[in-house]
């Protein structure tokens, strides 16, 4: 290297050349000219020395070298150290300066989490938020009677599937089919909360809790109450004072005074605290003043409520004929029917009229229909052995997905995710009477209609259709 282009070095800032030098960056003639600089340059010298001595010491505590001996006093051994040095070991320097980057984009992504913790925890009130895809769906409104609902930023559209949120019914009367299994007369003005698919909130206004027969908890809470049910029929009124008047008609609830305010949007989650509790039997009706304690007591009356038989679902609009199981081929329905290879079996019955199945027996026949909301299924059923599953459904390719295929159970001792209870309410043996509104769960063009006896241990199930008949009716009547 010619002295002129020591000189060039010399004028750079040595701290520079030396961390250059450190790092394995200067070219061969640079590395031989500042080489050359720390022979004839004392400064210079000692400058890399307590430099090669800091940077020793700082890969020293990342664990990277051992600890280099006092450099300051080893001057006669400079051309050994220097000619050691592996340029391909990245200084310490160089690894604390990334780190630095590092933290500054963890605390930035910190600083964006807690930005949105803050937006979650203030949350902007949004009817999407109740729309059907963005929740599982807790209930259904099967049919209206004049009902008139209050569209609000809170309320939600009760043309699908209800999930957790509010409805406003200014006036009218609706019935709400729970996926819980139970089903609630509601009438306007009322102002209804819905928690989960057994759960829901009466703010104001009155309801009835109707059909259900068999076993299974609902809870129902106000501002200061809260009245768990294992399937009772009762009436509850809750007036603008907040005052709450409950009326027992079958079965037995448990009130408990709740310590709770309802949330702006109900959520699954939300339950109240009990604080006491009494048993209020059928026949009895008890009046709570607006902070949740007893003022009186009185005879139940079932008359102040809507009714069941006030929402019973149309007739037939003139003789629809029922479907002639004779004329149609009875198949296997996907791979359900004799799952694991249990035996399953079907024989027709009522001259054509009735379909009965057994075993763990899943069968179909083609009807190719489309079902509208207005769509309503009725039929007779009846069973000598209870399975897991009795039911029916609808499906376009017979192929069964439990995600997309809905199935309507009447009976059985199973219950399983996605298939609602708040149909399955036969006892007993003798056959009864189903009308389903079906169009409010399932629409569109389906070519099947199968029907099971779903036993996956004995395939012992049995179940018997007849009189099978599907028609329009209108659904607000």
């Amino acid at each position: 290297m010619n002295i002129n282009s020591h000189d060039h070095e010399e004028q750079k800032d040595p701290q520079q050349i030396i961390s250059a030098f450190l790092d394995g960056l200067l070219t061969e003639e640079e590395n031989q000219s500042f080489l050359a600089s720390l022979e004839s340059d004392e400064a210079i010298r000692n400058l890399f020395l307590e430099m090669m001595n800091t940077d020793s010491l700082l890969q020293w505590e990342q664990g990277q070298t051992e600890p280099l001996p006092d450099l300051i006093h080893a001057s006669s051994e400079i051309n050994a150290v220097t000619t050691n040095i592996d340029p391909g070991v990245v200084s310490a320097r160089k690894q604390l300066a990334m780190m630095r980057y590092a933290l500054g984009a963890t605390i930035a992504i910190c600083v964006c989490l807690v930005g949105l913790l803050i937006m979650e925890s203030h949350p902007t009130p949004a009817v999407a938020q109740f729309d059907s895809s963005d929740g599982v769906p807790a209930a259904m409104i099967i049919e209206e009677h004049d009902a008139v609902w209050e569209q609000t930023e809170w309320t939600q559209d009760v043309s699908k599937p209800l999930v957790p949120g509010w409805l406003k019914l200014k006036s009218g009367r609706a019935l709400i089919d729970f996926l819980g299994g139970t089903t609630i007369a509601l009438q306007g003005p009322a102002e209804l909360g819905l928690n989960a698919n057994n759960r829901a909130y009466l703010k104001s206004g009155r309801l009835a809790v109707v059909g259900t027969s068999r076993t299974h908890e609902f809870t129902l809470t106000t501002e200061n109450l809260t009245i768990l049910s294992q399937s009772a029929n009762f009436g509850l009124i809750v007036n603008p004072e907040k005052q709450a008047e409950l009326h027992v008609f079958e079965g037995s609830v448990t009130v408990s005074q709740s310590q709770s305010q309802p949330d702006e949007q109900p959520t699954q989650n939300q339950v109240s605290v009990p604080v006491d509790s009494i048993k209020v039997e059928a026949g009895q009706s008890i009046v709570f003043d607006q902070s949740g304690q007893e003022v009186t007591r009185q005879l139940a009356d079932r008359s102040a409520f809507p009714t069941r038989s006030q929402f019973s679902v149309a007739d037939p609009p003139g003789d629809i004929p029922a479907i002639n199981f004779s004329e149609h081929q009875i198949k296997p329905y996907s791979f359900q029917d004799g799952q694991y290879e249990l035996p399953t079996d079907y024989q027709l019955i009522e001259q054509g009229k009735g379909l009965r199945l057994w075993g763990n027996a899943w069968k179909t026949i083609e009807i190719n229909r489309e079902i509208t909301p207005d769509t309503v299924i009725e039929f007779d059923f009846r069973c000598a052995h209870e399975g897991q599953i009795h039911g029916f459904g609808f499906d376009s390719d017979n192929e069964y997905d439990a995600q997309t295929n809905y199935v309507f159970q009447i009976y059985g001792y199973e219950a399983r995710p996605g298939i609602g209870q708040q149909f399955n309410t036969y006892t007993g043996t003798d056959w009864k009477r189903f009308r389903i509104r079906v169009g409010r769960y399932h629409v569109g063009k389906q070519r099947y209609l199968y029907f099971l006896a779903d036993e996956d241990v004995i395939a012992r199930a049995e179940s018997q259709f007849r009189n099978v008949r599907i028609y329009e009716a209108p659904t607000n009547q």
